[in-house]
Formats: C-alpha cells, sequence, structure tokens
C-alpha cells in the first residue's frame, strides 16, 4: 500500500466523525508543522520560529481541515480571512506559552510539544463555531 492509499483509506473510513478527521489530519499538519518548528528552532529566535510554522500550518491547514474535515465544498476568502485571523491568535498563544515554558527552564523545543493539545483545541473550536459552519 503506498503511503497516499494510506491517507486516502484512513479518510474513507472516518469520512463521517469530523472530530476524528480533524484528529487524522491535525496529526498530519502537526507533525509536518513541528518538523519545521523543531528546525526553525535551532536556527531561528521562537518568535521567528513560531511564525515561520504558521505560515506553513495556515495554509496547509486551512485546506485540510476545510476541504477534508468540514468538506467545504468551495473555499472563501472570508473563511480563508478567519482562518488567517485564528492563526494569528494561535501563534501569539504558542510564543507566549513557548517562552513561558522555556522562562522555567524547560527546553523550547520540548516546550513547543507541551503546548499542542491546548492549540488543538482552540483550533478545533473556533474552526467548528466560527470558521467553517
Amino acid at each position: 500500500m503506498k503511503f497516499v492509499d494510506f491517507f486516502l483509506f484512513i479518510d474513507y473510513k472516518i469520512r463521517g466523525s469530523k472530530k476524528l478527521l480533524f484528529f487524522f489530519y491535525g496529526i498530519l499538519n502537526t507533525f509536518l508543522t513541528n518538523i519545521l518548528l523543531q528546525i526553525s528552532l535551532l536556527f531561528f529566535p521562537i518568535i521567528l520560529s513560531t511564525f515561520i510554522s504558521q505560515i506553513f500550518n495556515l495554509n496547509l491547514g486551512y485546506y485540510l481541515y476545510g476541504k477534508k474535515v468540514f468538506q467545504v465544498k468551495l473555499l472563501r476568502k472570508k473563511q480563508y480571512l478567519k482562518y488567517l485571523i485564528s492563526n494569528f491568535i494561535i501563534w501569539n498563544i504558542n510564543s507566549v506559552l513557548i517562552i513561558t515554558l522555556n522562562s522555567y527552564n524547560i527546553s523550547k523545543n520540548l516546550a513547543a510539544l507541551i503546548v499542542i493539545p491546548f492549540l488543538a483545541l482552540i483550533s478545533f473550536m473556533y474552526q467548528k463555531y466560527f470558521i467553517f459552519v
């Protein structure tokens, strides 16, 4: 089974549950975004690293969540603007939480991993009730 076939199979099996689809595509988006974030944190300041990863997350996430999770037939500029605003808010929360945890001598890389569940919850709720309604 090819890698792409695996994702299509999983997508088909959980099509009826927005929460499961969000979880599935969220893992994919989070995994790819955090690879970029972890690498960026090695070379750039926290604020720039989180910004770079949020831009990537913004575009990949908008497509995955809009088309695959919430099954929007036509993605609109208004939705993208709302999604952009939510990502800006999440980027700021992400930066503040990483900086705060880092101030308690938790490595910034570990701190970035710790905040994932909290950010995912905020993201799902905002998308479900304000963006892709």
